[in-house]
């Protein structure tokens, strides 16, 4: 948490939740992390950064939504819906990968620009139904928020279209892309 001063924050361009989980941040160090965003710092959360902070009101606002459950690693289709966006122009249309699937508490679409789903009739457990997004950004006060609720497996990161998703997903943020 030592990470999260004003003057440190300060001196970065974004901030990435990489699957953290649970209550990583005291008080201080989140109210650093709120202003440093609402000011035009960029986050991105990656997979489990939806199973974090769940005592920190404003954190879901950051997400746009909140971890629910998941059913076992497997195959699903993630379908592109922002061709546009820096973190999906380079995918595919329909991409099939192999992760844990989160369903998550509320769907955030009504509060954030949708850049993939995943479609929950190719694989088992979802709970979400025909609109299940799973990867998304928004504004934040000035800044920048991106999730991709991808990224669970250890393959996932030897994968190189997702690889390429997350750094991409992570220069977004400190441009505007979002608004």
């Amino acid at each position: 948490p030592a990470v999260f001063e004003p003057d440190r924050l300060a001196a970065v361009d974004a901030v990435v939740f990489l699957s953290t989980t649970g209550d990583v941040l005291d008080a201080p160090h989140e109210a650093a992390l709120q202003a440093w965003v609402e000011a035009g710092g960029g986050w991105v959360g990656g997979h489990a950064a939806l199973d974090t902070e769940y005592d920190w009101r404003w954190y879901a606002t950051l997400a746009g939504t909140r971890f629910a459950t998941h059913p076992a690693v497997q195959p699903a289709t993630v379908t592109v819906e922002d061709p546009t966006h820096p973190a999906t122009a380079d995918l595919p249309a329909e991409w099939v990968r192999t992760d844990e699937w989160y369903d998550t508490q509320t769907n955030p679409r009504p509060g954030v620009h949708v850049l993939a789903t995943v479609d929950e009739a190719t694989y088992d457990g979802g709970g979400m139904g025909p609109d299940h997004p799973i990867a998304w950004c928004h504004p934040v006060g000035e800044g920048q928020s991106l999730v991709t609720a991808m990224g669970h497996t250890d393959e996932s990161w030897g994968e190189a279209a997702f690889v390429a998703h997350v750094a991409a997903a992570i220069m977004s943020v400190t441009d505007d892309t979002c608004t």
